[in-house]
């Protein structure tokens, strides 16, 4: 019958098909990762081995562009079957032909600007500290809890003694890639404080502790003296 020859050649498209697929897969190690349709990109960059993230909040006046280091050469977005490792160059939301520049008063592995969208180092290989990372060493003003429900309104200045201590010891903290720590944390599961450091140019980077690991993000653990310190400041919001 028609009908059963029709259902034996769709049957064998479909064996040929996945047949092709297992083989590409054995052959390249990976999966096709071609995908149809609209896919929601964070906005990263990679630049010089590090990988960087878009800073949504307005830069301050002060973060003024440097030296040209080079531009964006590739764009996931534009490509329906992007592969799937990221090169220096490579972004996901980037125009081709975007301009990198160093930000003042930032090393280039901490901070760039990219066109005039300001972007900060959220993975590091070479990076052994936080401070390696963010290059804050030096450059914090206060440090205070902030909402996690909006992650903008402020609701306590840590007293002047513990923010001496944190503004010492945090720069200091050993980094950790953030998959190593949610791997190692099963999940970074925990309830969570968010804080805020000012820095001395105008800007502010969130951080968020996690009370079960005793861990930040961006990433690393805290030492027993942050940890203590953080819960002790904690404690005062509820004391008024």
């Amino acid at each position: 019958m028609k009908w059963k020859r029709s259902i034996s050649i769709i049957l064998l498209v479909m064996l040929l098909l996945a047949g092709a697929a297992l083989f590409y897969e054995r052959k390249t190690g990976r999966e096709d990762n071609c995908f149809y349709g609209e896919v929601d990109y964070i906005s990263v960059l990679q630049w010089d081995g590090v990988v960087y993230q878009e800073d949504y909040a307005s830069p301050a006046r002060e973060q003024l562009k440097g030296k040209r280091l080079g531009e964006i050469s590739y764009r996931k977005a534009d490509h329906q079957c992007p592969r799937d490792e990221m090169l220096n160059g490579d972004s996901t939301l980037l125009e081709t032909g975007t301009a990198l520049y160093e930000v003042t008063g930032y090393k280039a592995s901490a901070r760039l600007w990219a066109g005039d969208r300001l972007f900060i180092a959220h993975s590091n290989p070479e990076a052994v500290t936080l401070n390696d990372l963010l290059d804050i060493s030096g450059k914090i003003t206060a440090v205070r809890f902030i909402s996690g429900m909006d992650g903008t309104t402020r609701l306590m200045d840590f007293t002047p003694e513990a923010a001496g201590l944190f503004i010492e010891e945090y720069p200091k903290s050993e980094y950790i890639p953030f998959d190593q720590l949610y791997k190692d944390t099963k999940g970074w599961v925990g309830d969570k404080y968010w804080l805020e450091i000012e820095l001395k140019d105008g800007s502010a980077l969130t951080i968020v502790y996690n009370t079960l690991s005793r861990s930040f993000n961006p990433p690393a653990y805290a030492t027993p003296e942050l940890a203590g310190l953080i819960e002790q400041q904690r404690k005062l919001i509820y004391a008024k």
